[in-house]
């Protein structure tokens, strides 16, 4: 993607991403204008961020740079839909954001992901096992969605049999820009209905059989004295059972690809599978499966050399950052050894991905797995991307393969 003018860049061009990331525009855009004023037209516009460092500062300046206050994502939401994203941590601010972010954790503790990790582990070879059956598949359906799925679902204690419509519902709410997984504005609104009818029966469920889970932990914790209400829990079960599977499976599928992509990169991990963790961590980089954050200028102050007001919308792009030659030889080059490698895909400061270590266990023992299991792996079809500027999905990866 190319054009002569900066002005003429349009990242909220979804299509444009459905394509591929326009790393184009984003090396143009951290060369020429590194905080550079982006026009919209469905808003009052924002400053785009493409530098590592400018990234870094705005996510760890809380109070100059706001989730509260205009929510984390690029549209202005309605009144009443940005005081739900309050109630959750990813539209919280210091010490909200600490106070509930200290309940959540408490499931993605060390010593809880080191439990997890055996029944992790079982699970994953449960499905790549079934790889064998088959010379080909659609890895994003057979494989690459499962694993998250059952990884949050057994965090949050969702029975098996309800797993797959969550996961259904869950995907037409945060891919909602895609006309093929919600061909009518209806459809993220019925499946978030759905989801919070579901998670107020397994309030009621929880709350009649208390069990060691983080929805009961939730239902038991405390704020300020008090216990989360209703619409407080339906919101983070929610956002849980969102995140907990769409990033994940997101970056597996991108990992798988660019793989397929660099065969020499796939045949060195092939070979030396001790390189699986430092893999991991580049193809976060080279792919992060949330390709922007909003905050929101609480002051009038400058970033990058420019005058920043006081309500204006600060977009911190992804997919530039992880790519900014100051702080990442060569890259555009895709290198499992990579080292050291600061990529951003997970946030830093307040907002840190809580489930980042999961996310990278559960990465390493797939790939670990498939590549144990299957060889000669090949795309059979070209994959289809997500229609979304937010969301680096990919709809469709279907693959061939040997059995080893």
């Amino acid at each position: 993607m190319s054009t002569d003018r900066l002005a003429d860049v349009d990242l909220t061009d979804a299509s444009v991403w459905e394509q591929a990331a326009p790393h184009d525009w984003l090396d143009r855009l951290r060369a020429e204008s590194p905080v550079h004023w982006h026009d919209e037209s469905d808003g009052p516009g924002f400053w785009a961020l493409t530098r590592h460092e400018d990234v870094h500062r705005v996510s760890t300046s809380p109070r100059e740079f706001s989730s509260h206050a205009g929510g984390p994502l690029r549209l202005d939401p309605e009144p009443d839909a940005l005081e739900q994203l309050r109630m959750v941590i990813i539209g919280m601010d210091p010490p909200d954001h600490r106070t509930f972010r200290a309940i959540v954790s408490k499931a993605f503790t060390p010593r809880t992901m080191a439990r997890l990790e055996a029944s992790l582990r079982a699970e994953t070879v449960r499905v790549v096992g079934e790889l064998r059956d088959a010379r080909r598949c659609e890895f994003v359906t057979d494989v690459a969605a499962r694993i998250p799925m059952w990884s949050i679902s057994e965090l949050m204690g969702v029975p098996p049999e309800d797993r797959q419509r969550l996961y259904e519902l869950s995907h037409a709410l945060i891919d909602d820009q895609d006309p093929e997984i919600a061909p009518t504005p209806d459809t993220a609104l019925v499946a978030s209905a759905e989801i919070f009818a579901y998670a107020a029966e397994m309030a009621v469920r929880e709350r009649a059989h208390p069990s060691d889970n983080l929805t009961g932990a939730l239902l038991q914790a405390e704020v300020d004295g008090r216990r989360l209400d209703d619409m407080e829990f339906t919101l983070f079960f929610l956002f849980l059972i969102v995140a907990g599977n769409e990033t994940t499976r997101t970056a597996t599928s991108q990992g798988l690809l660019a793989l397929l992509q660099h065969p020499d990169q796939m045949q060195r991990l092939v070979a030396d599978p001790g390189l699986v963790p430092s893999a991991v961590e580049e193809m976060l980089r080279w792919e992060p499966p949330i390709q922007h954050f909003r905050r929101t200028a609480t002051e009038d102050l400058d970033l990058g050399g420019q005058a920043i007001a006081r309500g204006d919308k600060v977009l911190m792009w992804y997919a530039a950052s992880n790519r900014d030659p100051a702080v990442f030889a060569d890259p555009h080059a895709f290198r499992i050894d990579r080292s050291p490698n600061p990529q951003q895909s997970f946030g830093i400061g307040e907002h840190f991905c809580l489930g980042a270590n999961l996310a990278r266990m559960s990465l390493r023992l797939l790939f670990t797995e498939l590549l144990a299991t299957v060889q000669n792996v090949h795309l059979e079809a070209q994959p289809r991307r997500l229609h979304s500027n937010l969301i680096n999905g990919i709809k469709e990866m279907r693959i061939g393969y040997d059995v080893r």
